[in-house]
């Protein structure tokens, strides 16, 4: 029992860390602040953005679904803030934090999610 309390404090936590990583991608792309990302991409912050936060509610409940939402939020964060940006975009160098936290919050969460679809299965 005390190991799926563990996984669900790990994707709860990453949850949260994606979640303030997309809402500051978003002020960012709001205010012009550079490097902001272009403003084609602000439908898809904010869409990662509602998905993070219904499944924080989710997965705090324990719902099967909300642990699918979290993999795709996970899935759908790395695009916007993973490892390839480090090649595909020219401001890698200031974006490293955001690269670093928005891998490592996606990959925890995507395998804590995964751990735990299993556990309930």
């Amino acid at each position: 029992m005390q190991k799926q309390h563990t996984l669900i404090q790990a994707s709860m936590s990453s949850l949260i860390g994606l979640t303030i990583l997309n809402w500051a991608m978003i002020q960012a792309l709001f205010a012009q602040v550079p490097p902001n990302p272009p403003g084609q991409f602000g439908p898809y912050i904010s869409s990662t953005l509602a998905l993070a936060v219904v499944s924080i509610y989710l997965v705090y409940h324990h719902y099967k679904i909300g642990y699918i939402l979290s993999i795709i939020v996970g899935l759908m964060c790395l695009l916007s803030a993973g490892p390839q940006k480090f090649f595909i975009e020219p401001n890698a160098t200031l974006l490293t934090p955001v690269i670093i936290l928005g891998t490592t919050f996606s990959a925890t969460l995507i395998i804590c999610s995964i751990m735990s679809l299993k556990r309930k299965i």
